[in-house]
């Protein structure tokens, strides 16, 4: 596991779901959903294709609306609150959010910046082995290099609340590892990891790691 020593704690967050309605087009997803998501744990949020666990991941961050119900950060609304709200989350999805015209290294200075994250990779730091690839343009990588270099900045970044959709996507298992100590260590940190996935064995589990599963909901 990575040492916290001398990285700042988080303070003691908590993010709700009250009484949340949810459709992707004319297909309703969830109805009365009701869940508490609370500081120093992981939560995987599993099901099989098609059921909601990306719809449900951007309804929590704020990037989709949900048809009834409210979502709170800190016992605050997050709907009359986004500003502030935005300040504390990161959500990285299937794109990986990076600029096909910049090299790796504008990606992560530009991307640092909008995120809140440190922007300076050195050697004892490039736990996703990127420097290699500074000067390469988005294109050329493969889709497992991208998602290296999202995680990379995910690494880097000092916002409490995670939200990753099927984030370990491409990555070798080594690195896969390597993005488990890292979520461990924000966990130790009191922030709070959300992630789907619909693969449960690439994740170490423990007790603070509570599985969510869609089709029992």
């Amino acid at each position: 596991m990575n040492s916290i020593k001398n990285e700042v704690q988080f303070s003691k967050n908590s993010l709700t779901l009250e009484n949340v309605e949810l459709s992707k087009g004319y297909k309703k997803l969830f109805s009365n959903f009701n869940l508490k998501f609370k500081y120093g744990k992981i939560y995987l949020v599993v099901g099989s294709n098609g059921i909601g666990k990306t719809t449900l991941l951007k309804c929590i961050c704020g990037l989709t609306i949900p048809d009834s119900g409210d979502i709170f950060w800190n016992n605050n609304p997050i709907k009359s609150n986004l500003k502030d709200f935005a300040n504390d989350v990161y959500f990285l999805g299937h794109s990986n959010s990076l600029h096909p015209g910049l090299s790796i290294f504008e990606n992560i200075n530009y991307l640092s910046l909008l995120k809140n994250s440190r922007t300076q990779f050195k050697n004892k730091n490039d736990k996703f082995g990127i420097l290699g690839l500074n000067d390469i343009r988005v294109p050329e990588l493969s889709n497992g290099q991208k998602r290296r270099v999202a995680l990379s900045i995910l690494s880097n970044c000092e916002k409490p609340l995670w939200i990753l959709d099927e984030p370990l996507n491409s990555v070798d298992k080594n690195y896969k590892k390597i993005f488990m100590n890292m979520i461990q260590n924000h966990s130790k940190r009191n922030g709070i990891s959300i992630i789907s996935s619909h693969e449960v064995n690439d994740y170490s589990l423990d007790e603070n790691v509570i599985i969510i599963d869609l089709n029992k909901i």
